[in-house]
């Protein structure tokens, strides 16, 4: 069989980084293909390269046979290779179907109006084929980051793409869903659909994939077949040598009560919550999307309203009615969304770190302390090991994972004593995850108290010294780390675990 694209010899040069030198890889109709490697490997470049965002410095794309010089990523998919990114592209005023068939709608005869009843048809046809419970007609932005990722989906495959790039593509779903996309992946492979997989979660390679090409500094290290290869292999591959201790756990002690809740509830998105988390504590927080888990976190950190329902941090009952109360009682919150609700997108690094400590006495006569900015936000940067040209770099130009370390920044310079964290770990490499979980151990052991939600069950089982399970609005248990496996976390977050 003769691969549909391919490119040879592909480099790209930016103002001093060459982010990718002679890459060579070759992608097969109807086969699943990683590109795995750290952040900063090359593979974001190398397939807006190939959808026609830039044009490589050397080397050709070569697609069906024929070099091609896609100019901008339309040409790209009007020949058919279309690209489900990670960061949604969804127009939130909008409906899902219009959303799906943005730019190529469906008209009545006289070609001037739009045919609506043909495309909310047409698109809920491709919301059944996926079996996922949305309506053509809902709009977009009443729609959960979950519902808004198989949207993006649905667009591809709205398209009859030839080549399908998926860019972490699960990265918002719920484990249903994830089987869901998982199914339509295996539909395209019957179409001869080749699809070039991009993930973190190196448990889904070897559900999907049929080949691996690892990327480390902008260079292909091996391509493997995935039946003939180990986990082990692949992250050594990735980093340059073996992590022996993935998730760098340590025998946590736990001290005094830190945070408190009792009997939180919120009509429509959870009940009677009530759990305590103590000092040198990571407190895992597992179920599937919808169980209500950030809601709760949300409601503590002062960014909903509960209906009823108690605080109390170290011992004392606390109200706290927004997330500037919150701030002042030590707790720091790092969102699911960094780029909706976490970050500053278009604000230098030094001005997100320092953003929550703002309020407290780094100012003099009223005027900002410019000179205690640079120097903690210098430091931050080498502490986290944030690889970016100075602190005055535009935020919306680091990767991902060095966005979600300038996040943990930010609450750790705001001297936070309890940390919520929110899927801490999405969009980030095994290498930077294996440093985010040292910083995690890190602040426990100085004191601080650490609540995780985390949809990973191998991270929750991994890191947590105790694990909470939430289902439908409420908790449905409790796991001590020793106790705890995958069985008996899905038990208690399964709707049917009480049938």
């Amino acid at each position: 069989m003769e691969p549909c694209l391919q490119v040879k010899n592909i480099s790209k040069l930016f103002p001093g980084v060459k982010a990718l030198s002679n890459m060579d890889v070759d992608f097969y109709p109807g086969e699943v293909h990683a590109l795995l490697g750290e952040n900063g490997a090359g593979k974001s470049t190398l397939i807006k390269i190939i959808s026609g965002v830039y044009t490589p410095t050397e080397g050709q794309v070569i697609f069906e046979g024929k070099p091609v010089d896609f100019q901008n990523p339309r040409q790209a998919l009007d020949k058919g290779i279309a690209v489900i990114h990670q960061e949604l592209s969804i127009a939130n005023d909008l409906t899902v179907a219009e959303n799906i068939f943005l730019g190529e709608e469906p008209r009545q005869s006289c070609k001037f109006l739009l045919n609506r009843k043909k495309m909310e048809k047409d698109a809920q046809q491709i919301l059944d084929f996926m079996r996922v419970s949305i309506k053509a007609t809902d709009i977009a932005r009443e729609l959960t980051a979950a519902q808004q990722q198989m949207v993006e989906i649905a667009k591809v495959i709205s398209k009859q793409a030839k080549v399908v790039i998926m860019d972490e593509p699960t990265s918002s779903l719920s484990e249903n869903e994830i089987n869901a996309l998982f199914r339509q992946i295996a539909i395209l492979k019957e179409n001869n659909v080749a699809i070039i997989y991009i993930t973190h979660r190196l448990k889904e390679l070897f559900a999907i994939c049929d080949r691996v090409t690892v990327m480390r500094d902008g260079c292909k290290v091996k391509t493997f077949m995935m039946n003939e290869v180990t986990e082990k292999q692949l992250v050594a591959s990735m980093v340059g040598r073996e992590m022996k201790d993935y998730y760098n756990r340590v025998q946590h002690h736990r001290g005094k009560e830190m945070l408190r809740v009792e009997g939180l509830t919120r009509k429509g998105e959870f009940e009677d919550i009530s759990f305590t988390a103590y000092e040198g504590e990571i407190l895992g927080i597992s179920g599937l999307i919808g169980a209500g888990r950030t809601e709760v976190m949300e409601t503590i950190f002062g960014a909903r309203e509960a209906e009823r329902g108690k605080i109390f941090i170290e011992g004392k009952e606390t109200k706290i009615k927004n997330p500037r109360e919150a701030i002042e009682q030590k707790i720091g919150l790092v969102t699911e969304d960094r780029r909706r609700t976490g970050l500053m997108l278009n604000a230098m690094i030094k001005d997100n770190i320092v953003l929550p400590s703002l309020t407290r006495n780094h100012k003099k006569f009223g005027i900002l302390d410019l000179k205690w900015e640079a120097e903690c936000s210098k430091d931050s940067v080498e502490k986290m090991r944030i690889k970016t040209p100075g602190i005055s770099t535009i935020i919306s130009t680091l990767s991902g994972g060095n966005q979600q370390k300038v996040i943990l920044a930010k609450w750790l310079v705001a001297n936070s004593k309890i940390l919520i964290l929110d899927e801490p770990t999405r969009g980030i490499d095994v290498n930077a995850k294996s440093e985010f979980y040292a910083l995690m151990n890190a602040f426990v052991a100085n004191g601080g108290c650490i609540i995780m939600i985390s949809s990973e069950l191998p991270e929750i089982l991994g890191i947590s010294d105790r694990i909470l399970v939430m289902r439908e609005g409420k908790i449905s248990g409790e796991l001590s780390y020793e106790e705890a496996d995958e069985q008996k976390i899905i038990e208690l977050a399964s709707i049917h675990s009480q049938a």
